[in-house]
Protein backbone atom coordinates (compact mmCIF):
# COMPACT_ATOMS: atom_id res chain seq x y z
CA UNK A 1 0.00 0.00 0.00
CA UNK A 2 2.85 2.36 0.86
CA UNK A 3 4.62 1.69 -2.41
CA UNK A 4 1.40 2.12 -4.36
CA UNK A 5 0.72 5.48 -2.73
CA UNK A 6 4.30 6.59 -3.47
CA UNK A 7 3.78 5.62 -7.11
CA UNK A 8 0.51 7.52 -7.17
CA UNK A 9 2.22 10.61 -5.77
CA UNK A 10 4.94 10.34 -8.36
CA UNK A 11 2.36 9.92 -11.11
CA UNK A 12 0.52 13.04 -9.96
CA UNK A 13 3.74 15.02 -10.39
CA UNK A 14 5.24 13.70 -13.62
CA UNK A 15 2.17 12.59 -15.57
CA UNK A 16 1.19 15.38 -17.94
CA UNK A 17 -2.22 13.99 -18.79
CA UNK A 18 -1.36 12.86 -22.31
CA UNK A 19 -0.75 9.19 -21.73
CA UNK A 20 -4.03 8.17 -23.35
CA UNK A 21 -2.99 9.31 -26.83
CA UNK A 22 -0.74 6.87 -28.65
CA UNK A 23 1.02 9.59 -30.59
CA UNK A 24 1.69 11.85 -27.63
CA UNK A 25 2.53 9.01 -25.25
CA UNK A 26 5.17 7.67 -27.62
CA UNK A 27 6.48 11.21 -28.16
CA UNK A 28 7.09 11.43 -24.42
CA UNK A 29 8.94 8.11 -24.59
CA UNK A 30 11.07 9.33 -27.49
CA UNK A 31 12.10 12.30 -25.38
CA UNK A 32 13.05 9.83 -22.66
CA UNK A 33 15.27 7.99 -25.14
CA UNK A 34 16.87 11.30 -26.17
CA UNK A 35 17.88 12.30 -22.63
CA UNK A 36 19.12 8.77 -21.87
CA UNK A 37 21.42 9.07 -24.88
CA UNK A 38 22.60 12.49 -23.73
CA UNK A 39 23.40 11.00 -20.32
CA UNK A 40 25.67 8.43 -21.97
CA UNK A 41 27.63 11.20 -23.69
CA UNK A 42 28.59 12.95 -20.47
CA UNK A 43 28.94 9.82 -18.33
CA UNK A 44 31.40 8.34 -20.84
CA UNK A 45 33.34 11.59 -21.05
CA UNK A 46 33.60 12.18 -17.30
CA UNK A 47 34.49 8.55 -16.51
CA UNK A 48 37.37 8.57 -19.01
CA UNK A 49 40.15 9.23 -16.42
CA UNK A 50 39.31 5.90 -14.75
CA UNK A 51 39.18 3.89 -17.99
CA UNK A 52 42.22 3.65 -20.27
CA UNK A 53 41.37 4.57 -23.86
CA UNK A 54 43.59 1.70 -25.04
CA UNK A 55 41.45 -0.86 -23.21
CA UNK A 56 38.42 -2.58 -24.72
CA UNK A 57 36.10 -0.83 -22.28
CA UNK A 58 37.71 2.55 -23.00
CA UNK A 59 37.34 2.14 -26.75
CA UNK A 60 33.75 0.97 -26.38
CA UNK A 61 32.88 3.80 -23.97
CA UNK A 62 34.36 6.34 -26.38
CA UNK A 63 32.24 5.00 -29.23
CA UNK A 64 29.11 4.96 -27.07
CA UNK A 65 29.74 8.52 -25.92
CA UNK A 66 30.43 9.77 -29.44
CA UNK A 67 27.39 8.03 -30.92
CA UNK A 68 25.04 9.14 -28.15
CA UNK A 69 25.20 12.74 -29.37
CA UNK A 70 22.35 11.65 -31.62
CA UNK A 71 19.94 12.29 -28.74
CA UNK A 72 20.15 16.03 -29.39
CA UNK A 73 19.20 15.47 -33.03
CA UNK A 74 16.12 13.52 -31.94
CA UNK A 75 15.09 16.47 -29.75
CA UNK A 76 15.38 18.78 -32.76
CA UNK A 77 13.24 16.50 -34.94
CA UNK A 78 10.53 16.32 -32.26
CA UNK A 79 10.57 20.10 -31.82
CA UNK A 80 10.30 20.65 -35.56
CA UNK A 81 7.35 18.28 -35.76
CA UNK A 82 5.49 19.61 -32.73
CA UNK A 83 6.01 23.37 -33.05
CA UNK A 84 5.55 23.55 -36.81
CA UNK A 85 2.51 21.29 -36.67
CA UNK A 86 0.96 23.34 -33.89
CA UNK A 87 1.42 26.55 -35.86
CA UNK A 88 0.08 25.06 -39.08
CA UNK A 89 -2.96 23.57 -37.35
CA UNK A 90 -3.85 26.72 -35.47
CA UNK A 91 -2.68 30.16 -36.66
CA UNK A 92 -1.53 32.19 -33.67
CA UNK A 93 -0.63 35.82 -32.99
CA UNK A 94 3.14 36.10 -32.80
CA UNK A 95 3.58 37.87 -29.46
CA UNK A 96 1.39 35.57 -27.33
CA UNK A 97 2.97 32.55 -29.05
CA UNK A 98 6.51 33.82 -28.38
CA UNK A 99 5.61 34.63 -24.79
CA UNK A 100 4.33 31.08 -24.23
CA UNK A 101 7.42 29.51 -25.75
CA UNK A 102 9.80 31.68 -23.71
CA UNK A 103 7.80 30.97 -20.56
CA UNK A 104 8.25 27.29 -21.27
CA UNK A 105 12.04 27.68 -21.33
CA UNK A 106 13.13 30.55 -19.11
CA UNK A 107 12.02 29.84 -15.51
CA UNK A 108 13.87 26.53 -15.31
CA UNK A 109 16.79 27.72 -17.41
CA UNK A 110 17.35 30.86 -15.35
CA UNK A 111 17.17 28.88 -12.11
CA UNK A 112 19.88 26.48 -13.28
CA UNK A 113 21.95 29.31 -14.77
CA UNK A 114 21.89 31.12 -11.42
CA UNK A 115 22.98 27.90 -9.73
CA UNK A 116 25.91 27.54 -12.14
CA UNK A 117 26.96 31.16 -11.58
CA UNK A 118 26.76 30.78 -7.79
CA UNK A 119 28.81 27.57 -7.85
CA UNK A 120 31.36 29.15 -10.17
CA UNK A 121 31.83 32.05 -7.75
CA UNK A 122 31.98 29.74 -4.74
CA UNK A 123 34.33 27.19 -6.37
CA UNK A 124 36.78 29.09 -8.58
CA UNK A 125 38.64 25.90 -9.52
CA UNK A 126 35.46 24.58 -11.17
CA UNK A 127 34.32 27.95 -12.51
CA UNK A 128 32.47 28.23 -15.82
CA UNK A 129 33.01 32.00 -15.84
CA UNK A 130 35.76 34.03 -17.53
CA UNK A 131 38.18 36.10 -15.50
CA UNK A 132 37.43 39.76 -14.78
CA UNK A 133 34.22 41.41 -13.61
CA UNK A 134 33.35 42.92 -17.00
CA UNK A 135 33.89 39.59 -18.76
CA UNK A 136 31.73 37.82 -16.18
CA UNK A 137 28.88 40.30 -16.65
CA UNK A 138 29.13 40.00 -20.43
CA UNK A 139 29.14 36.20 -20.27
CA UNK A 140 26.11 36.10 -17.98
CA UNK A 141 24.16 38.50 -20.19
CA UNK A 142 25.03 36.48 -23.31
CA UNK A 143 23.88 33.31 -21.60
CA UNK A 144 20.67 34.89 -20.34
CA UNK A 145 19.92 35.87 -23.94
CA UNK A 146 20.71 32.30 -25.06
CA UNK A 147 23.38 33.37 -27.52
CA UNK A 148 25.83 30.46 -27.08
CA UNK A 149 25.52 28.13 -30.02
CA UNK A 150 24.24 30.85 -32.31
CA UNK A 151 27.35 33.01 -31.94
CA UNK A 152 30.77 31.96 -30.58
CA UNK A 153 30.09 32.52 -26.88
CA UNK A 154 30.98 29.87 -24.30
CA UNK A 155 27.89 28.43 -22.56
CA UNK A 156 27.94 28.55 -18.77
CA UNK A 157 25.59 25.55 -18.75
CA UNK A 158 27.44 23.05 -20.91
CA UNK A 159 24.41 21.90 -22.90
CA UNK A 160 22.75 25.32 -23.26
CA UNK A 161 23.89 25.76 -26.87
CA UNK A 162 21.04 23.46 -27.92
CA UNK A 163 18.52 25.71 -26.15
CA UNK A 164 19.82 28.56 -28.30
CA UNK A 165 18.94 26.47 -31.36
CA UNK A 166 15.52 25.65 -29.95
CA UNK A 167 14.61 29.26 -29.12
CA UNK A 168 15.95 30.44 -32.48
CA UNK A 169 13.65 27.92 -34.14
CA UNK A 170 10.67 28.88 -31.96
CA UNK A 171 11.01 32.55 -32.85
CA UNK A 172 11.72 32.18 -36.57
CA UNK A 173 9.37 29.42 -37.74
CA UNK A 174 6.21 31.58 -37.43
CA UNK A 175 7.94 34.21 -39.56
CA UNK A 176 8.81 31.56 -42.13
CA UNK A 177 5.21 30.35 -42.26
CA UNK A 178 3.74 33.81 -42.65
CA UNK A 179 6.52 35.25 -44.80
CA UNK A 180 6.25 32.50 -47.42
CA UNK A 181 2.50 32.08 -46.95
CA UNK A 182 3.02 28.37 -46.31
CA UNK A 183 -0.56 27.64 -45.30
CA UNK A 184 -1.67 28.50 -48.84
CA UNK A 185 0.97 26.29 -50.48
CA UNK A 186 0.60 22.62 -51.28
CA UNK A 187 2.19 20.03 -49.05
CA UNK A 188 4.49 18.93 -51.88
CA UNK A 189 5.68 22.54 -52.34
CA UNK A 190 6.41 22.87 -48.63
CA UNK A 191 8.31 19.56 -48.54
CA UNK A 192 10.50 20.62 -51.46
CA UNK A 193 11.17 23.89 -49.67
CA UNK A 194 12.19 22.13 -46.45
CA UNK A 195 14.45 19.69 -48.26
CA UNK A 196 16.17 22.62 -49.92
CA UNK A 197 16.47 24.51 -46.64
CA UNK A 198 17.87 21.40 -44.95
CA UNK A 199 20.60 21.10 -47.56
CA UNK A 200 21.34 24.83 -47.49
CA UNK A 201 21.46 24.90 -43.68
CA UNK A 202 23.74 21.87 -43.53
CA UNK A 203 26.20 23.21 -46.09
CA UNK A 204 26.22 26.74 -44.66
CA UNK A 205 26.42 25.45 -41.10
CA UNK A 206 29.35 23.18 -41.88
CA UNK A 207 31.15 26.07 -43.59
CA UNK A 208 30.51 28.53 -40.76
CA UNK A 209 30.95 26.56 -37.57
CA UNK A 210 30.82 22.83 -38.12
CA UNK A 211 27.82 22.55 -35.78
CA UNK A 212 25.10 24.76 -37.20
CA UNK A 213 24.42 22.06 -39.79
CA UNK A 214 22.39 20.27 -37.11
CA UNK A 215 19.70 22.93 -37.48
CA UNK A 216 18.66 20.88 -40.52
CA UNK A 217 17.08 18.39 -38.12
CA UNK A 218 14.27 20.86 -37.39
CA UNK A 219 13.32 20.75 -41.08
CA UNK A 220 13.30 16.94 -40.89
CA UNK A 221 10.65 17.23 -38.16
CA UNK A 222 8.63 19.64 -40.28
CA UNK A 223 8.73 17.24 -43.23
CA UNK A 224 7.62 14.48 -40.85
CA UNK A 225 4.53 16.54 -39.97
CA UNK A 226 3.73 17.05 -43.65
CA UNK A 227 4.12 13.34 -44.36
CA UNK A 228 1.99 12.23 -41.42
CA UNK A 229 -0.71 14.79 -42.19
CA UNK A 230 -1.07 13.53 -45.75
CA UNK A 231 -0.35 9.82 -45.32
CA UNK A 232 -1.31 8.66 -41.81
CA UNK A 233 -4.80 7.47 -42.84
CA UNK A 234 -3.26 4.87 -45.14
CA UNK A 235 -2.00 2.92 -42.15
CA UNK A 236 -5.31 2.98 -40.31
CA UNK A 237 -7.05 0.78 -42.86
CA UNK A 238 -4.15 -1.23 -44.28
CA UNK A 239 -2.66 -3.68 -41.80
CA UNK A 240 0.13 -4.73 -44.14
CA UNK A 241 1.31 -1.16 -44.63
CA UNK A 242 1.09 -0.54 -40.89
CA UNK A 243 3.23 -3.59 -40.18
CA UNK A 244 5.85 -2.50 -42.72
CA UNK A 245 6.01 0.98 -41.21
CA UNK A 246 6.38 -0.48 -37.71
CA UNK A 247 9.23 -2.70 -38.92
CA UNK A 248 10.84 0.25 -40.67
CA UNK A 249 10.64 2.28 -37.46
CA UNK A 250 12.38 -0.40 -35.41
CA UNK A 251 14.99 -0.79 -38.14
CA UNK A 252 15.54 2.97 -38.15
CA UNK A 253 16.10 2.89 -34.39
CA UNK A 254 18.82 0.28 -34.82
CA UNK A 255 20.43 2.21 -37.68
CA UNK A 256 20.29 5.53 -35.77
CA UNK A 257 22.04 4.02 -32.75
CA UNK A 258 24.44 1.54 -34.35
CA UNK A 259 25.60 3.38 -37.48
CA UNK A 260 27.16 6.35 -35.63
CA UNK A 261 28.80 3.96 -33.18
CA UNK A 262 30.23 1.43 -35.63
CA UNK A 263 30.45 3.05 -39.05
CA UNK A 264 30.60 6.77 -38.32
CA UNK A 265 32.34 6.84 -34.96
CA UNK A 266 35.02 9.24 -36.14
CA UNK A 267 32.60 11.77 -37.57
CA UNK A 268 31.39 14.09 -34.82
CA UNK A 269 28.30 15.74 -36.21
CA UNK A 270 29.52 15.45 -39.79
CA UNK A 271 27.58 15.17 -43.03
CA UNK A 272 27.25 11.35 -43.24
CA UNK A 273 25.92 11.13 -39.69
CA UNK A 274 23.51 13.99 -40.36
CA UNK A 275 22.12 12.25 -43.43
CA UNK A 276 21.58 8.99 -41.54
CA UNK A 277 19.78 10.71 -38.67
CA UNK A 278 17.83 13.08 -40.94
CA UNK A 279 16.16 9.96 -42.35
CA UNK A 280 16.25 7.50 -39.44
CA UNK A 281 14.76 9.62 -36.65
CA UNK A 282 11.69 10.73 -38.67
CA UNK A 283 11.06 7.13 -39.77
CA UNK A 284 11.08 5.99 -36.14
CA UNK A 285 8.79 8.87 -35.16
CA UNK A 286 6.41 8.06 -38.03
CA UNK A 287 6.14 4.46 -36.83
CA UNK A 288 5.42 5.63 -33.27
CA UNK A 289 2.88 8.24 -34.31
CA UNK A 290 1.00 6.47 -37.11
CA UNK A 291 0.53 2.82 -36.14
CA UNK A 292 -0.20 0.89 -32.97
CA UNK A 293 2.77 -1.43 -33.28
CA UNK A 294 5.84 -2.48 -31.37
CA UNK A 295 7.58 0.87 -31.79
CA UNK A 296 4.67 2.78 -30.26
CA UNK A 297 4.30 0.29 -27.42
CA UNK A 298 8.03 0.44 -26.69
CA UNK A 299 8.05 4.23 -26.40
CA UNK A 300 4.76 4.34 -24.50
CA UNK A 301 6.39 2.45 -21.62
CA UNK A 302 5.49 4.47 -18.53
CA UNK A 303 8.98 4.89 -16.94
CA UNK A 304 10.40 6.04 -20.28
CA UNK A 305 7.47 8.44 -20.74
CA UNK A 306 7.97 9.90 -17.29
CA UNK A 307 11.65 10.40 -18.02
CA UNK A 308 10.60 12.20 -21.20
CA UNK A 309 8.22 14.41 -19.24
CA UNK A 310 11.03 15.66 -17.01
CA UNK A 311 13.50 15.74 -19.91
CA UNK A 312 14.00 19.52 -19.89
CA UNK A 313 14.91 19.59 -16.20
CA UNK A 314 17.01 16.48 -16.70
CA UNK A 315 18.83 17.98 -19.66
CA UNK A 316 19.78 21.10 -17.70
CA UNK A 317 20.91 19.36 -14.51
CA UNK A 318 22.44 16.01 -15.43
CA UNK A 319 25.87 17.35 -16.41
CA UNK A 320 26.25 19.29 -13.16
CA UNK A 321 25.18 16.29 -11.09
CA UNK A 322 27.60 14.03 -12.97
CA UNK A 323 30.47 16.44 -12.40
CA UNK A 324 29.74 16.40 -8.68
CA UNK A 325 29.43 12.61 -8.73
CA UNK A 326 32.85 12.13 -10.32
CA UNK A 327 34.50 14.80 -8.15
CA UNK A 328 33.29 12.86 -5.12
CA UNK A 329 34.51 9.59 -6.67
CA UNK A 330 37.94 11.12 -7.27
CA UNK A 331 38.32 11.69 -3.54
CA UNK A 332 37.66 8.00 -2.89
CA UNK A 333 39.14 6.26 -5.93
CA UNK A 334 42.22 7.80 -7.50
CA UNK A 335 41.88 7.44 -11.30
CA UNK A 336 44.60 5.21 -12.73
CA UNK A 337 43.04 4.35 -16.07
CA UNK A 338 42.73 0.70 -15.05
CA UNK A 339 39.29 0.80 -13.45
CA UNK A 340 36.87 -0.39 -16.13
CA UNK A 341 34.41 -1.22 -13.36
CA UNK A 342 33.71 2.52 -12.99
CA UNK A 343 32.09 2.66 -16.41
CA UNK A 344 30.22 -0.63 -16.07
CA UNK A 345 29.35 -0.54 -12.38
CA UNK A 346 28.58 3.10 -11.68
CA UNK A 347 26.48 3.94 -14.72
CA UNK A 348 23.15 2.95 -13.15
CA UNK A 349 23.79 4.64 -9.76
CA UNK A 350 24.88 7.82 -11.56
CA UNK A 351 21.82 7.73 -13.78
CA UNK A 352 19.50 7.29 -10.77
CA UNK A 353 21.19 10.24 -9.08
CA UNK A 354 20.69 12.47 -12.13
CA UNK A 355 17.04 11.45 -12.39
CA UNK A 356 16.48 12.30 -8.73
CA UNK A 357 17.98 15.77 -9.13
CA UNK A 358 15.98 16.40 -12.31
CA UNK A 359 12.78 15.28 -10.63
CA UNK A 360 13.35 17.73 -7.81
CA UNK A 361 13.90 20.60 -10.25
CA UNK A 362 10.89 19.57 -12.30
CA UNK A 363 8.54 19.54 -9.30
CA UNK A 364 9.92 22.69 -7.64
CA UNK A 365 10.40 24.91 -10.70
CA UNK A 366 9.46 23.59 -14.13
CA UNK A 367 6.01 22.23 -13.34
CA UNK A 368 5.11 25.18 -11.14
CA UNK A 369 6.32 28.03 -13.34
CA UNK A 370 6.36 26.66 -16.90
CA UNK A 371 3.67 24.00 -17.11
CA UNK A 372 0.99 25.57 -14.92
CA UNK A 373 -1.33 27.66 -17.13
CA UNK A 374 -0.74 31.37 -16.68
CA UNK A 375 -3.53 33.37 -15.14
Amino acid sequence: MGRRSATDRLRSQVELGRGGSGRLASMEGLRGLAVALVFLVHFSDLSAPWVASSSWTGAFAARVGNASNIGVDLFFVLSGFLIYGNLMDRPQAYRPYARRRLRRVYPTYLFVLALYVALSLALPSQSKLPSGAAAIVGAVIANVLLLPGIIPVAPIITVAWTLSYEVFFYLTVPLLISGLNLRERTSAWRVRLFVGLSATTAVAGAAISGSHLRLAMFFAGMILWEWITSRSQEFTYNAQKAQRLDQAGLGALVVAVIAPMVLLSGIAGGGPRLIVLWVAWPVLCAACFCVDGRARRLFSWTPLRWLGNISFSYYLTHSLVLQGFFEALRKVVDPTGQQAWVWWGLMIPAFVLTVGAALGLFIAVERRYSLTPSR
